[in-house]
């Protein structure tokens, strides 16, 4: 394991071509967000909001995830001629339409249930803190508002609440703390199942689930590595952010972070469940 783990970064750096789409993707999510911010204004245009999103996000993770699987493939190859090495950045590139047209289905039906899983498992936490630790209305004191507010107005907020709500707020974030762990976890080869298998997304999670328990202590041990690697780059992003010159240098390495994961993920997967 510790020997993917060290050799998965060579070959990042043999498929950061990776990170092109994925940055380009990004932004054009991130204007579209800023944009949504400002012309949604009731329900419906909410509505149409979210759905456009999910598309967008489902057709890029399925164009992206399969030119992954695609240039893993290809950085395996001995490559000796400059045409042979055109003929592969061909390759490549043709993979993103492919990559929307064999998984996209499939990984609009993944992000689906993410969503509800996660909505559900919100709503259920909700209800379990305010019936039996405390009686609190979350609504009441974390409003749409609140969400642009800033770090001082939030802890000022904070401030003001009971030692009951906060015990209800602690518990609430504690709980999903554990919720997300537990779901990440169970669903850490789905992905891959899905790119590799390109079954619909329901027998995708249940063959990924069978795959996780056989293949336990391993799987646990890549778990705990990349949450680890989150956490850090988490902090460091906290730490930095208000110096532009370090947050960029963050920034360059949250890109290159995000393409690693998917790489040790499908470099896990061909070496246990391929080769």
């Amino acid at each position: 394991m510790f020997k993917l783990f060290k050799d998965s970064f060579k070959v990042t750096n043999n498929c950061i071509i990776l990170a092109t789409p994925l940055i380009i993707f990004l932004s054009i999510l991130g204007w579209y967000f800023t944009y949504t911010m400002s012309a949604v204004d009731n329900i419906a245009k909410l509505i149409l909001a979210i759905i456009t999103s999910i598309i967008m996000i489902s057709g890029m993770l399925a164009a992206w995830l399969y030119m992954a699987k695609k240039t893993l493939s290809i950085s395996k190859r001995v490559i000796l001629f400059e045409n042979e090495r055109m003929k592969a950045f061909l390759e490549i590139l043709s993979s993103l339409p492919n990559g929307i047209g064999r998984l996209f289905l499939s990984i609009l039906g993944a992000v689906i249930i993410y969503i509800a899983l996660f909505v559900s498992g919100t709503m259920l936490i909700s209800f379990i803190t305010t019936n039996f630790i405390a009686n609190i209305d979350f609504f009441s004191i974390f409003d749409i508002d609140s969400l642009f507010v800033t770090s001082k107005e939030l802890f000022d907020e904070i401030a003001m609440l009971s030692n009951n709500e906060l015990l209800a707020i602690n518990c609430w974030y504690a709980l999903m703390l554990i919720f997300s762990t537990i779901i990440s976890f169970l669903t850490i080869l789905w992905i891959p199942e899905i790119v590799y298998t390109e079954k619909n997304p329901i027998k995708a999670l249940y063959n990924s689930v069978i795959k996780l328990v056989t293949t336990f202590p391993k799987t646990l041990l890549l778990y705990v590595y990349i949450a680890t690697l989150t956490i850090f780059i988490s902090i460091l992003n906290t730490l930095l952010m208000f110096n532009p010159f370090l947050f960029f240098l963050v920034l360059v390495l949250y890109y290159y972070f995000l393409v690693y994961i998917v790489v040790l993920l499908f470099s896990y997967y061909e070496q246990n469940f391929i080769e």
